[in-house]
């Protein structure tokens, strides 16, 4: 009887972690998705801010604000690229080693999509309105 128990209690372990694995996994690809859509409109303004600077006349003090925006912009999409690259799907591996991979690319792809915005909203406020 107790041997039917812990059967019963390690696949309910196993049921609840693989559910904590597909929302994680679920979760991780939500931001994903979130932060390529605000990449598009990095794009965007990438170019807009590049097309602005063939005509502008500014001092090199106020070019440089440009060029750091436009750096952030670029590394944003590098950094992205790379997430992209190296990130496997976790499936056929251990629940904890799954767990503990996803948590790490959750926070990963986190910090990219703030950085995103990021670069995306300081680029939004150089352009002339």
């Amino acid at each position: 009887m107790l041997f039917c128990s812990v059967g019963l209690l390690l696949s309910a372990c196993n049921s609840a972690q693989k559910k904590e694995i597909e929302a994680l996994d679920k979760e991780t690809m939500a931001i994903h998705d979130e932060a390529m859509k605000e990449m598009a409109d990095m794009n965007r303004t990438s170019r807009a801010i590049k097309t602005f600077l063939t005509t502008a006349t500014m001092t090199p003090e106020q070019s440089a604000v440009f060029s750091e925006a436009l750096i952030n912009m670029e590394k944003a999409e590098a950094d992205m690229m790379a997430w992209m690259a190296q990130y496997k799907s976790p499936e056929n591996k251990p629940a904890e080693e799954a767990l503990a991979y996803l948590k790490d690319q959750k926070a990963k792809i986190s910090k990219n999509r703030d950085d995103i915005h990021a670069a995306l909203e300081a680029g939004k406020k150089l352009l002339p309105k």
